[in-house]
């Protein structure tokens, strides 16, 4: 099988494997849904109602708008309006929700959502007239909190049939202060606004697709809503390319001794263990920021940094379906990639160090890299888990940042580069749905790349990469430069760093991007001043790119939003 050039070997040995795996997640409490057999929760989208409730908010202040009640179906009354989610500082409250639409006969709604604490309380809905029969009041908004007038009272419901329907809901509080930092994903209890397309169903588009669109086509407007918007787009990624990251397991303990760090978890009936060993760690007292590397590191030593050494292949191996997630997950990981694995298997390594403090890790300052095929690794590790700072991807190419739209192109121009069709050739680093996009039909896939770059803000990523033709300099460029739109509506644009150096041996770091690497570890892992602006080159030769350049107005035929509002969460405000 092909490899890219100067790759190395896997260092990690292969676990035994089978093609058919154990299905010891069979009766857990946390056995997750493939993408063929997901549940509709609804389509009220994060930009037109109120998110839940959320304790991972920064300090108080303007509350979001209470949510509108979604009418019952027959013989169920409507729904009241769930409290909106606090925002960031100051301001005032959103105005309350919008009663539910009554039935005939129906047994009462549902509760409202969690409220978030830190606002001021918005004022009842007001009671709606004439709706069905049953449709109870909504619960109220949140807790008073910090800052903000309160909210309006929410309409009456739809015109019914029957006696008085449901009470709107109350206003949404302001949020409760970050104690803490991110989750693992900021926006999975978000209200998604439909279902991530397959295949079957896909749209050809020739264009790069819109990074500011939920599933249902709305566009975001307020930075507040990137959390939902950001887990929709995490949900594309999974379903088209990556294969569903499976869930943390149901139980997860972690023992640290002499420098290891041990970490036992349970789902269903199956136990699987596994250690890492910390390098430089600090103390509880004073811990230190931590570069968890994807099967090693290419990148010179950072100085005042511990580090641990992932062994990737442990979690999902890239050439059989063989690995822990199948172990522990068994016919539910059936359609997981090898990347989404080990992007599982980091997640599992924060959640370890957040329960051992007496590692020194300070979990808020965690880096990851890899290169060539753990550079796809890395992408994904950050773009997956929002605990992750810094992601530092190193020569990844495709599966990389690289974009399959521009890879499928210069291949079909003549040009010697790793794209679709050859990719799921050589391992198993996509989902298996992935196979269906190759071969010339990547214009069909609902999201590219940049989507994974997307995914890390408003953390920190770096792009190195390499004029190498197989790696597509232009792809890879291209899925940097288009993902730091993103971080550009977002007000954050210094915090995305793209770099195609000159050609050079692969996973050999060049001096000229040394200062890029010393100024975002300053400034994003110790807290220094340091100037991340302006990070942006691409070099290439006729040899390794037919294209040339990445030329935005071929690519992209969306424009950056201007947003309104703070983000919700920032880990370095």
């Amino acid at each position: 099988m092909a490899r890219q050039p100067h790759e190395p070997l896997p260092a990690e040995t292969e676990l035994d494997s089978a093609d058919t795996p154990v299905d010891g997640g069979a009766g857990s409490r946390r056995q997750f849904l493939q993408y063929g057999a997901f549940t509709a929760i609804g389509l009220a989208g994060c930009s037109s109602t109120a998110t839940p409730g959320d304790d991972d908010m920064s300090s108080g202040g303007m509350p979001g708008a209470g949510g509108t009640g979604m009418p019952g179906g027959a013989g169920k009354p409507g729904t009241g309006g769930t409290g909106g989610t606090g925002m960031t500082t100051g301001g005032a409250p959103g105005t309350g929700g919008t009663g539910g639409t009554g039935a005939t006969g129906g047994t009462p709604g549902g509760p409202a959502g969690a409220p978030g604490s830190g606002g001021a309380t918005g004022a009842a809905g007001a009671t709606g007239t004439a709706g069905g029969a049953g449709g109870a009041t909504a619960a109220a908004g949140g807790a008073t909190g910090m800052g903000g007038a309160s909210a309006t009272g929410g309409a009456p419901p739809t015109a019914g049939s029957g006696p008085v329907g449901g009470t709107g809901g109350t206003g949404g509080t302001g949020g409760m202060p970050m104690t803490g930092g991110g989750k693992e994903n900021n926006g999975a209890a978000c209200t998604l606004t439909g279902m991530p397309p397959t295949f079957a169903n896909a749209v050809t588009n020739a264009k790069l697709p819109d990074p500011f669109k939920f599933i249902n086509g709305m566009r975001i407007a307020k930075k507040e809503d990137w959390a939902c918007l950001r887990n929709e787009l995490s949900l594309m990624l999974q379903a088209c390319i990556y294969g569903p990251k499976p869930p943390a397991p149901d139980t997860l303990d972690a023992t640290f001794s002499g420098g290891k760090l041990t970490i036992n978890m349970k789902v269903g009936t199956t136990t699987k263990s596994f250690s890492v060993t910390i390098s430089g760690g600090g103390s509880a007292a004073s811990p230190v920021p931590c570069l968890i590397t994807c099967g090693g590191s290419s990148l010179p030593a950072l100085q005042g940094v511990a580090k641990i050494d992932m062994s990737n292949q442990t979690f999902a191996s890239e050439m059989s379906q063989s690995g822990m997630i199948y172990d522990l997950y068994g016919n539910a990981a059936q359609k997981s990639g090898a990347l989404i694995g080990w992007a599982w298997g980091l997640s599992r390594i924060i959640d370890a160090l957040e329960k051992v403090p007496e590692a020194g890790i300070n979990t808020k300052r965690i880096a990851v890299t890899g290169c060539s095929r753990n550079g796809k690794g890395a992408l994904a590790m950050g773009a997956f888990d929002e605990r992750v700072a810094l992601t530092i991807p190193q020569e990844g190419g495709s599966g990389g940042t690289a974009l399959w739209r521009v890879s499928q192109k210069e291949k079909a121009m003549g040009q010697n580069i790793q794209e679709s069709g050859e990719i799921v050739g050589e391992a198993r680093w996509q989902g298996s749905d992935f196979k269906q996009y190759a071969n010339g039909q990547n214009d069909k896939l609902s999201a590219d790349q940049h989507f994974a770059v997307a995914l890390c803000a408003p953390r920190a990523i770096l792009v190195i990469e390499n004029d190498i033709d197989w790696l597509g300099p232009v792809a890879t460029y291209g899925g940097g430069v288009a993902g730091r739109k993103v971080f550009e509506a977002l007000g954050v644009k210094d915090r995305c760093g793209v770099s195609v150096a000159s050609n050079h041996s692969h996973c050999q770091f060049p001096s000229g991007q040394q200062t890029y690497l010393n100024n975002f570890v300053n400034r994003f892992l110790k807290g220094m001043q340091a100037d991340t602006a302006g990070v942006d080159e691409l070099h290439t030769q006729s040899t390794t790119s037919k294209l040339g350049k990445f030329d935005e107005a071929t690519w992209i035929d969306w424009t950056v939003p201007t947003l309104s509002g703070n983000l919700a969460w920032d880990p370095f405000a």
